[in-house]
């Protein structure tokens, strides 16, 4: 055992508790995990049985999302994002990229970007969980992403002063994310193939509205990978 490990022991990203050796998560939290399985819907990438969103195409190519987001998921995305823990988005990071791998085989990336978050909310939490999972993937990244270059600011947001996304509906955040995020100056998208980032998929307007975005700035293709995504995508 390496010294750091007595110092600072590695604990489970969804429930604080110590890990033994070679462990990731503790047993009960693996246990506990709820994957999202194939068969995919093609349009809202939630496994068949759990999609709601009635085969409404989405202005994205492809969303990947190893997990949804309930139980333990949903404690160390939390946990992420607001306390600050990134034992979280390293573990949820690991698991992104290996759904990359699976899914995405055969695509090619040239752009990994980010759903962004506006200084006062970065201010506030002192860091934007989607660019830490995002770090994190790119550190080995998978096979889609061998040639792709991050850009991290390419998408930009204002505050808005409303209220947070996840407290939102689907209009709401359709509402609240129009006209508050911009594709950053002096980017040249035209032809390239972008791969958003995101910690967590609900409705999909937030991944949606990005992805126009990037089509208007001359992007070819969108696909969107999330650590997690809800069970069930209601249409409002």
């Amino acid at each position: 055992m390496a010294w750091t490990d007595l110092l600072f022991p590695k604990t489970c990203p969804c429930c604080g508790k110590p890990l033994n050796k070679g462990e990731r998560v503790c047993p009960d939290c693996g246990r506990a995990v709820r994957r999202n399985e194939s068969p995919y819907c093609p349009f809202c990438g939630v496994s068949e049985r759990n999609c709601a969103c009635r085969k409404n195409e989405r202005p994205y190519d492809h969303m990947v999302a190893p997990f949804f987001y309930e139980g333990p998921v949903r404690e160390a995305i939390l946990r992420m994002k607001f306390g600050k823990k990134e034992e979280g988005a390293r573990f949820l990071a690991e698991e992104l990229r290996d759904a990359i791998d699976a899914r995405l085989f055969g695509e090619s990336f040239d752009v990994v970007a980010v759903v962004p978050m506006s200084r006062e909310r970065y201010a506030e939490r002192g860091f934007n969980q989607a660019r830490s999972l995002a770090e994190f993937v790119m550190e080995d990244p998978p096979e889609p992403l061998k040639n792709a270059l991050p850009d991290y600011g390419l998408l930009r947001k204002k505050n808005t002063g409303g209220a947070m996304q996840h407290l939102l509906g689907a209009e709401g955040r359709r509402e609240n994310i129009r006209n508050a995020v911009s594709v950053g100056k002096h980017r040249d998208l035209k032809g390239k193939r972008v791969l958003l980032l995101d910690d967590i998929v609900t409705t999909g307007a937030t991944a949606g509205e990005c992805a126009v975005l990037l089509r208007m700035a001359g992007a070819e293709s969108v696909s969107v990978a999330a650590a997690a995504v809800t069970r069930f995508q209601k249409e409002t």
